[in-house]
């Protein structure tokens, strides 16, 4: 201790030292070499840390501050260490010298230490490449999103109009019919059974419309995650079962050439374009007509292509393709529909990064192709 206070008390004497000018031989050209050197290094490492300070006050998201703050100081303790070099050309404070080392020493190791505690931190944060990476990945999901809330909104504009258009004109026919029968049991009489009937279809177009809209919501909301291995037959044998009668009815025949049997997707939504699909192949082939119904499957390029045909009325794709796959649009108003399958299977496939065409000759039947994208 007694060391140590006679080390403090004399910091800066200089009697106990000849000035280093008079320590060996020191040619001018040396020693203002050494000086001017050591004085940049100095001035250099004093002016380092007043950038610093400026960017860390500039920045107040800046990541380990403490760790900027610790180099700082030891930016400037090694610059101090060169200034003195520099003095004792002249005033030989020695003890001031070591002293300064000393705590540069000791600094530098509390920054090697706290560099050490934040370099894994450090390492895990993103490179500018890496941000920018995921900038332009989160630009195309905001995209994608977009063009997803914009089909939405033209979805719900189309819903509005045909809830509009579907209930509000059964609905008055069944106001009317009602006011009939009002009249008919005011002057006495039974309602005519007729009237009654009439009703009957009217609350039955309101429930069907009802039903249509509500799948429409449905398939909004649902993503289809229920994926599982399906094989094409089990789900085309559900359907047949589920339709026996129809099908019974129409003596409908059924060819398959299932050379792909089976696809990782969703069940209900596989299901429901089976069902739509081979259900249309029946709804629209004309009463004279047996229905013949061809259901194939193939690889292509990594994807599943199913194609379902038919022998049936046919579409008149020149005018009628865009129209097609729209909403609670129907081409064949003489056959029963609700207007939704086709836009249902599109939005399905399309949503699982598939594709849907159609291939058709007015009066001979219809061909419908869809792509699964094989992941």
């Amino acid at each position: 201790m007694e060391k140590l206070l006679e080390f403090i008390s004399f910091i800066l004497g200089v009697e106990y030292w000849p000035a280093r000018w008079n320590c060996g031989i020191w040619t001018p050209f040396h020693g203002w070499t050494y000086i001017i050197s050591s004085i940049l290094i100095g001035s250099a490492y004093f002016a380092i840390p007043v950038v610093l300070y400026q960017f860390v006050r500039s920045r107040s998201d800046l990541p380990f501050v403490r760790i900027f703050w610790l180099f700082i100081l030891f930016i400037l303790a090694c610059g101090s260490t060169h200034l003195i070099d520099a003095v004792i050309f002249w005033f030989p404070v020695y003890r001031l010298s070591a002293l300064m080392l000393f705590l540069t020493a000791l600094i530098s190791w509390v920054a090697v230490l706290g560099l050490w505690r934040v370099l894994p931190q450090a390492l895990a944060l993103k490179s500018p490449a890496q941000l920018t990476s995921i900038i332009d990945a989160r630009t195309r999901e905001l995209e994608a999103s977009n063009r997803a809330l914009r089909k939405v909104n033209q979805d719900l504009d189309t819903f509005v109009y045909a809830a509009s258009h579907d209930l509000k004109s059964p609905i008055s026919n069944m106001e009317g019919l009602l006011r009939l029968i009002q009249e008919q049991i005011g002057e006495g009489k039974l309602p005519d059974p007729e009237l009654v009937q009439r009703i009957q279809g009217c609350a039955a177009r309101v429930q069907q419309s009802i039903n249509s809209l509500t799948e429409v919501v449905k398939m909004q909301k649902s993503p289809y995650d229920d994926l599982e291995d399906l094989v094409f037959e089990e789900l085309i044998r559900e359907v047949q079962t589920e339709n026996e009668q129809l099908f019974a009815q129409r003596q409908a025949q059924f060819h398959l050439d299932l050379e792909a049997a089976v696809l990782h997707y969703s069940r209900t939504g596989l299901k429901s374009i089976l069902y739509n699909l081979i259900i249309n192949a029946v709804k629209y082939t004309p009463a004279e007509r047996r229905p013949e119904i061809r259901i194939r499957t193939r690889h292509q390029a990594g994807d599943l292509i199913l194609e379902v045909s038919d022998n049936g009325c046919g579409i008149d794709l020149a005018r009628h393709r865009d129209k097609l796959f729209r909403l609670f649009k129907r081409l064949n108003t003489q056959v029963e529909g609700s207007g939704i399958g086709l836009y249902f299977i599109k939005d399905l496939v399309e949503r699982n990064g598939g594709s849907i065409g159609v291939e058709s000759t007015p009066g001979e039947g219809s061909t419908f192709r869809i792509q699964f994208k094989q992941h």
